[in-house]
């Protein structure tokens, strides 16, 4: 088994009683120059260590350099910052899923940002994480603050939720030290995939994956630039059909893209709030335009992964920041006469499937709309919902909204007001015009009516109302396939009757009709030439061929079988 012995040389500095580490190096020599440097500036005193991990696992420390500064010039402690809601994790597997590395990164988001580090490259790089362990009480009131949240969420106890984070914490801690001493290929020109092959050919004791987060965390540890960071990243990847190669990709630009100063980076500042909210949504989407002054050459790389939804736990961290920021009491526009920015997210945000993000992103409009309209307590709840619904035409997107609301558990203390708006949202059904806007397309229409009409019948509406919507949206759709005599002209008298069944039955199969009234009409029409006399020799009478006659008729009747006809 390759082994690495070596020293490291820790940079402390003090802060009232307490050493911190102020920076780790392999040479005794850049250790040494950095504090000298540090006593230039007001420090109190500075240490150098000499660090050596034993075979048994015990770490020997010599003091090489310990001189005092001029002090009165240390920066103000680094705290916890204070977050509402933290995700439950018992084991260090739990530390580094994405959930709990996005909760490290709020709490600790000062910590990580004066560093330029993520959670990954502190959780995997033992140099890292020691560094952190030994900041003050930071990790402390990490975790008292986590488990005040775990113990409060779950009704449980304070302390032995304490302690279990304590628990996978160091046995984390005790994974990154084992693995420290290894000497692992270094990436130069390799990928992942081949860094991979080469740590699994080494046969070592920890898990494959594992170590190669390691090697890949050593690498991102020696860069202070969050963009210098996502462009390695990217740029090692290796085999796009790597999925483990991938997803390492994925939890490293997830953490980066877990601090608002590197986003910031990469995107360029913004004119107002609002706006980088629409550029965040974007990135997400993998739509993004940068701002003056932004990666360019980092987001075009960027783009077309979130595009192709190939970095889903980015995109969980994305869109988790951005229902994040539209709770938030930031203002989206700078001026009164900026333009409707909200309506500009809603475009982005809410598609015929729902809203993007799901009951997080709803729950997150409504709190701003109540923002809006400056309301809280009781009526806060039902106040955000008029006014985001209010935001939304034409018809289908209040009822894909209002359908989304009835999932959260406050819409039952607002059924009437919910159940008034949602009856306005299909009381004008003539033509489809303001139900679906006057700029969609005939099949369109009919396609949007009935995910609607399937989105009602999964909603949480009370059952009368979801009869009556049902009624309404079927009706709608009847009368419109009558107005615009949809199926007359499918069923072209000037087409072989061939041509004009096919068309019919792939149109009742097509999903764009309603199971009411709406398909029956169609249906029916499909009966009815199936009833004609001769039906079947009609629809080959222009054929010669035996054979081919035979075999359009197979096809035929499988169709009709798999339309369930």
């Amino acid at each position: 088994m390759p082994v690495k012995t070596a020293y490291t040389y820790e940079v402390r500095v003090r802060r009232d009683d307490r050493w911190i580490i102020h920076a780790t190096y392999n040479s005794e020599k850049e250790a040494i120059s950095d504090a000298e440097s540090l006593l230039k500036g007001k420090v109190s005193a500075v240490r150098v260590i000499r660090d050596w991990e034993r075979d048994d696992g015990r770490h020997i420390e010599k003091v090489l350099l310990e001189k005092e500064g001029q002090g009165g010039g240390e920066d103000d402690p680094i705290r916890v910052t204070a977050i509402e809601d933290a995700h439950l994790c018992e084991t260090d597997e739990d530390l580094l899923g994405v959930e709990s590395r996005s909760t490290i990164n709020r709490l600790l988001r000062k910590y990580f940002e004066q560093e330029v580090l993520t959670p990954t490259e502190v959780m995997y790089n033992f140099k890292n994480m020691r560094k952190l362990m030994y900041h003050d009480t930071l990790l402390p009131s990490a975790v008292d603050r986590v488990a005040t949240i775990h113990s409060r969420t779950t009704d449980g106890n304070h302390i032995e939720a304490s302690n279990k984070l304590h628990r996978a914490i160091d046995t984390l801690a005790a994974r990154a030290r084992q693995v420290e001493k290894y000497d692992l290929p270094q990436f130069e020109d390799a990928t992942i995939a081949e860094i991979r092959r080469e740590i699994k050919s080494l046969r070592l004791a920890e898990d494959t994956d594992f170590l190669t987060m390691v090697a890949l965390t050593r690498e991102l540890s020696s860069s202070r630039s969050w963009i210098a960071k996502l462009d390695f990243a990217l740029k090692v990847k290796g085999d796009p059909e790597d999925d483990h190669a991938r997803a390492m990709v994925d939890d490293v630009v997830a953490d980066i893209l877990g601090s608002p100063v590197a986003l910031k980076d990469l995107l360029g500042p913004s004119r107002s709030f609002g706006d980088a909210v629409l550029l965040h949504i974007d990135l997400a989407l993998g739509k993004a335009k940068g701002n003056r002054g932004a990666a360019q050459d980092v987001l075009d790389l960027l783009n077309p992964l979130f595009a192709a939804g190939l970095l889903p736990k980015s995109q969980f961290v994305m869109f988790d920041y951005v229902a994040r920021e539209l709770k938030s009491a930031n203002s989206l526009s700078r001026h009164d006469g900026d333009a409707d920015q909200l309506v500009q997210i809603l475009d982005r945000l809410l598609n015929a499937d729902g809203v993007v993000f799901g009951q997080p992103m709803v729950e997150a409009l409504i709190e701003r709309g109540a923002r809006i309209r400056n309301v809280g307590g009781s009526r806060a709840f039902g106040e955000g919902v008029e006014e985001i619904a209010g935001c939304l035409a034409p018809g289908w997107r209040r009822l894909a909204f209002l359908s989304e609301v009835t999932q959260s558990e406050r819409a039952a203390h607002i059924q009437d007001e919910l159940a008034e708006l949602t009856r306005k949202t299909v009381a004008d059904m003539r033509g489809l015009r303001a139900f679906c806007g006057p700029k969609a397309k005939p099949r369109e229409k009919m396609a949007l009516v009935t995910q609607m009409y399937q989105k009602v019948s999964r909603a949480n509406f009370v059952e009368d109302l979801k009869r009556d919507l049902g009624e309404k949206l079927d009706n709608g759709l009847a009368d419109y396939l009558m107005r615009e005599k949809v199926i007359e002209r499918i069923d072209n008298p000037t087409l072989h009757l061939r041509q004009r069944a096919y068309m019919l039955v792939k149109f009742c199969s097509s999903g764009v009709l309603i199971e009411g009234k709406s398909a029956t009409m169609a249906r029916k029409r499909v009966v009815g030439y199936l009833r004609q006399p001769n039906f079947t020799d009609r629809l080959v009478d222009d054929l010669t061929e035996t054979q081919e006659k035979e075999g359009i008729l197979r096809d035929f009747y499988a169709l009709l079988q798999r339309s369930g006809f």
